[in-house]
């Protein structure tokens, strides 16, 4: 019998675990088993040739963003993966107003792609530029913005872990002797802040987190933190861009065929992930977990956090993410000069939208969700090309939706009403504009 079909039976195995303890307490051989599937289902993943999201830009508008060390405290434990400084980035603004954005790039999957990013500018900080711009998303200069006089930062990804690792030590399973301490570089961006601007000490001081797909991962995972470490003098909000991974319930196209039943793809990735990053675990989720006697690495993945996040949070997902079907879910039927079925788009569409509006009814969950068949491309605030067009939803750009967050402290739900062709409304995008443009 296959291993993974007895695994769900062994998840009361949680109920012995600690808050902090991010996967039960698998045999040696489950974790093993788990792995091979995981490396399996998400290598693709880590391989993107189109990754960093948004791309650096050395030339720009206005002021810069320039590098910066962190906290003499922290330097041990924010290593980028190869063991270099972790810097951030940061354009002076409103002290008592910070965007911060957490840059996207893939993941580390298994040794090779780990080892390989660690020599390149997603693992390393030896070759990073001393000032960089961002002209289209969060932390643009652009007047438009609600968030252009903020002070701007942002962290540039070399950690391969969706801002989830604690790691201190570069030593442990799955850890290939790199750092994965991207959590840490979160918690210590906090902590300069604290002690450099005049922040928090009113009670209108201003933090809004956001990243795109891996920093989307980790703007769902650091939401709740950021706002109990900051306090309840700062107002957070949160919005994280491509951030779900995966809709609910998610199974892979092709994980029958390899012999994987029994579990979803989200439960596959969360336990392997979580174990592999150290992960950080948002604590309300972990409680849930526990309590209902399920791993609580689950509270990595999107589906199953998202309704234990009590800060504001304001999602922009686009009905079918192109990068989660293309890359990972539907890979090895590409690979064959194949493609997914009707059934699994419509149930990818079906299973991303029900969960984000049913939420949106029962927490302060805004959304911005466009008839695209795109990952990051479309969603940021404005478009590279100065006469170009941005995704239009209901009469509304995510700009417009940001600037309701942020102005008037109101978060729009709007999803896309478009209607295609007869017979393939239900799989097929009907926005008109969903081609690249956040550069």
């Amino acid at each position: 019998m296959n291993l993974l079909l007895l695994l769900p039976l062994c998840f009361g195995l949680a109920s012995s675990a600690s808050p902090t303890n991010p996967y039960p307490s698998f045999t040696a051989s489950e974790l093993d088993q788990i792995e091979s599937t995981a490396v399996t289902l998400l290598k693709s993943w880590s391989t993107h040739p189109s990754f960093t999201s948004p791309a650096i830009t050395t030339e720009g508008y206005g002021v810069p963003m320039t590098k910066t060390p962190v906290p003499e405290s922290f330097s041990d434990s924010t290593m980028c993966l190869d063991g270099s400084p972790f810097y951030f980035y940061i354009r002076p603004g409103d002290p008592t107003k910070v965007a911060l954005f957490l840059q996207g790039g893939g993941l580390c999957i298994e040794r090779f792609d780990c080892e390989h990013r660690a020599t390149t500018n997603q693992g390393s900080s030896n070759e990073w530029e001393e000032e960089i711009y961002d002209e289209r998303n969060v932390l643009s200069q652009d007047p438009r913005s609600p968030l252009s006089n903020y002070t701007h930062v942002f962290m540039r990804y070399c950690s391969g872990d969706t801002w989830t690792g604690t790691n201190t030590v570069a030593s442990g399973p799955g850890r290939y002797d790199l750092y994965f301490s991207g959590h840490n570089q979160v918690a210590a961006a906090l902590s300069h802040l604290q002690a450099t601007l005049d922040f928090g000490s009113t009670p209108d001081s201003q933090f809004f987190l956001s990243g795109a797909s891996a920093g989307g991962i980790g703007t769902n995972n650091n939401c709740d933190f950021v706002a109990s470490t900051l306090g309840p003098n700062v107002s957070v909000k949160c919005s994280p861009q491509a951030g779900l991974f995966f809709p609910e319930d998610t199974v892979a196209l092709w994980q029958s065929r390899i012999g994987v039943n029994g579990m979803t793809t989200n439960q596959i990735a969360s336990i392997y992930l979580s174990r592999m990053f150290s992960s950080h675990h948002d604590t309300s989720c972990v409680v849930h977990a526990v309590k209902n006697l399920d791993p609580p690495s689950y509270c990595w993945e999107g589906s199953y956090l998202t309704p234990h996040i009590s800060t504001p949070i304001l999602v922009a997902q686009n009905f079918w993410d192109q990068l989660q079907i293309d890359n990972i879910l539907c890979f090895q039927d590409n690979l064959k000069h194949a493609s997914c079925t009707k059934d699994f788009l419509v149930d990818f569409k079906t299973h991303t939208l029900e969960q984000l509006t049913d939420l949106s009814g029962k927490q302060r969950l805004g959304l911005f969700a466009p008839s695209c068949y795109m990952h990051t491309g479309n969603l940021c605030l404005f478009n590279t090309e100065d006469d170009g067009e941005n995704t239009v939803v209901a009469g509304k750009t995510y700009l417009d939706a940001v600037k309701s967050f942020v102005e008037d402290d109101e978060l729009m739900v709007v999803v896309d009403d478009c209607v295609g062709e007869e017979g393939d409304e239900d799989y097929v995008p009907c926005s008109k504009v969903c081609e690249m443009h956040c550069g």
